[in-house]
């Protein structure tokens, strides 16, 4: 049976989400579908979420890579390509990626209109861009209601690619500030993005 419930109830759940994540470690495999195509480029790996925005994604499949936010800034580091990429987050940015919305009610109101649906030991949340111009289209957040934990995210972009992020095996772990800075080891070449 499906249940829809109102935007207040849908940002409550979601903030719930962010506050349940903090503080956890977990393992996940993302799905990307360029748009017209049936087959999905897979990786996987861990990540780490401090209070959000602040987490860290270790890709270990197919290719090694970091990905590091500290809410202001994030880090993108490829060893195989010697290089680091520094990017500061601003609003913008941060509309065009959903993880830094679950954590952040202002950006998120400003930016999506949410609705929430109850399906059995699940609630999906589904943010809606307030923008016909936006970055990403459609965002789908599910839940499990026990432990307030995100199972998925899925999103789709304007160009009609598709993005999912299945979780599993959460697990406390002690996070400090110092995990959500990423320091460039010795002779890799340091890119700040525009």
């Amino acid at each position: 049976m499906l249940f829809l419930v109102a935007c207040s109830a849908a940002a409550a759940e979601i903030d719930h989400a962010a506050a349940a994540m903090a503080g956890t470690e977990a393992q996940f495999t993302q799905r990307f579908t360029p748009k017209g195509f049936k087959n999905s480029q897979v990786e996987s790996g861990s990540v780490i979420f401090g209070t959000l925005p602040m987490m860290r994604w270790s890709y270990a499949r197919p290719e090694v890579k970091v990905f590091v936010f500290d809410g202001q800034h994030s880090w993108f580091y490829v060893p195989a390509e010697k290089q680091v990429t520094i990017s500061d987050l601003d609003d913008q940015k941060r509309s065009e990626l959903p993880f830094l919305l679950i954590g952040d009610p202002a950006a998120r109101d400003r930016f999506f209109a949410m609705r929430e649906a109850t399906r059995g030991g699940a609630v999906t949340v589904t943010l809606q861009p307030r923008s016909a111009a936006a970055m990403i289209r459609t965002i789908n957040v599910t839940i499990a209601r026990d432990t307030h934990l995100i199972q998925r995210v899925d999103y789709t972009d304007r160009e009609g690619n598709r993005t999912t992020f299945d979780f599993s095996g959460y697990q406390r772990r002690s996070v400090t500030a110092d995990l959500f800075r990423f320091t460039p080891p010795a002779g890799v070449e340091v890119v700040q993005a525009q």
